[in-house]
């Protein structure tokens, strides 16, 4: 193993103490809190009553399992089940530098600062250290995929896939990526039939009882309008119809808009790119990732975690500038829910969205600045790699 391996591996493992460490000494948000309850009503009544009395409860079957299975092992003591609940997403992480370095070790990329960037990113300690959430698992499913795709196997990238889609539901956008991809090498219906299989297996149990309380409440779900991108300048514009954090007729008229700007922009880049060489999926992906962070109707904070590990393989300048912007939205909403530093209960100002919303905008921008220089990469590339010239994409966000 050569040194600079070492030295991404010390990195990493240094990141994932300090992520427990805070994982242990911190309350996070209101997710860990609803989290606990949703464990405490499975262990109580069982995961259906729970889709038909909490229609906050938006989340995948696994997820519901794990939550009460975690409220059971530790008797639902607070502390401890906030720390069990971040350990999941903290050994992702982990996994992804591990996964990734399988990779280095095939390509030569990315490169070793980049990779301990990535290790040690600030956005992944605040996101899986503190927040509370599942995202990271996210991340290392879809990571996992593309790197099965880079390794020819169509089962295996279909069966990531589908485990990612157990997590929550955002995976399903990407499935073009992966379906085009297969499609192009004759391959799209061991993909299909693994993946297919796998999501149904995991959400046959609500799909079966209550098929309708389950596509309304997981499948439906739209986070949080008014507070990312177009949304919330709409919001900010004063513009009837577009008032408040729950949009109406209009408002919700906007969300089904973006929603399909999404989903075919999704397709289209799915699409032309699809005859690339295998290691361009993770272009593919990050693109595709550019599209739905600067058109999505709503949004979430530990959301900026899906994009890291593609936007790295994609170019590693623009991974350390997504990285920077990021990290300083995600500091300043935190600091600001959590009413101050040092951090432990971030919902104490959740509502107070005129403090933390302006925080999140330089994200946005920088992810819409991203897309406009990147714009030509959506292209069509069967003979070259994905690793994009980062001269030229740092020369074109600056020129943005």
């Amino acid at each position: 193993m050569k040194k600079p391996e070492w030295v991404v591996l010390a990195v990493a493992l240094l990141a994932l103490v300090a992520k427990l460490v805070c994982a242990s000494t911190t309350s996070g948000t209101l997710d860990v809190v609803c989290f606990r309850e949703f464990g405490r009503i499975i262990a109580d009544e069982g995961m259906i009553a729970l889709y038909r009395k909490v229609p906050i409860f938006n989340h995948t079957p696994l997820l519901g399992t794990i939550t009460a299975a975690f409220f059971d092992a530790t008797n639902g003591d607070d502390r401890a089940f906030r720390l069990l609940l971040r350990i999941p997403g903290i050994l992702a992480d982990f996994a992804s530098v591990l996964a990734l370095l399988w990779l280095r070790r095939k390509t030569g990329r990315p490169g070793w600062w980049a990779l301990g960037l990535f290790a040690a990113s600030p956005v992944a300690f605040m996101v899986s250290g503190f927040h509370g959430n599942f995202d990271s698992l996210v991340a290392l499913g879809l990571l996992l995929a593309a790197l099965a795709c880079f390794s020819g196997d169509a089962r295996l990238c279909g069966l990531c896939w589908g485990l990612a889609c157990q997590v929550k539901i955002i995976p399903l956008l990407m499935a073009p990526v992966f379906f085009f991809f297969w499609w192009h090498r004759g391959q799209a219906r061991r993909f299909f039939i693994v993946g297919v299989l796998t999501v149904l297996i995991g959400w046959a149990w609500p799909l079966c009882i209550i098929p309708g309380v389950f596509m309304h409440r997981v499948l439906d779900y739209n986070s949080m309008w008014g507070t990312w991108g177009v949304t919330l300048f709409l919001r900010l514009s004063g513009l009837p119809g577009f008032e408040g954090l729950q949009p109406g007729p209009d408002g919700a008229w906007v969300s089904e808009v973006l929603k399909v700007i999404v989903v075919g922009g999704v397709c289209a880049i799915a699409w032309r790119r699809r005859a690339g060489e295998p290691v361009s999926v993770f272009t593919t992906l990050s693109l595709c990732w550019l599209v739905f962070f600067v058109f999505a109707p709503g949004f979430g904070a530990p959301y900026l975690l899906w994009l890291a590990p593609f936007a790295l393989l994609h170019s590693e300048r623009l991974f350390a500038f997504l990285t920077a912007a990021s990290s300083v939205a995600l500091f300043g909403f935190y600091t600001v829910v959590c009413g101050g530093l040092p951090w432990d209960k971030a919902y104490a100002r959740i509502n107070t969205t005129s403090d933390w919303v302006p925080w999140l905008i330089p994200a946005w921008l920088a992810v819409t600045a991203s897309l406009i220089a990147l714009r030509r990469d959506c292209a069509p590339k069967a003979e070259s790699p994905a690793a994009e010239s980062d001269a030229c994409v740092l020369g074109t966000l600056a020129s943005t």
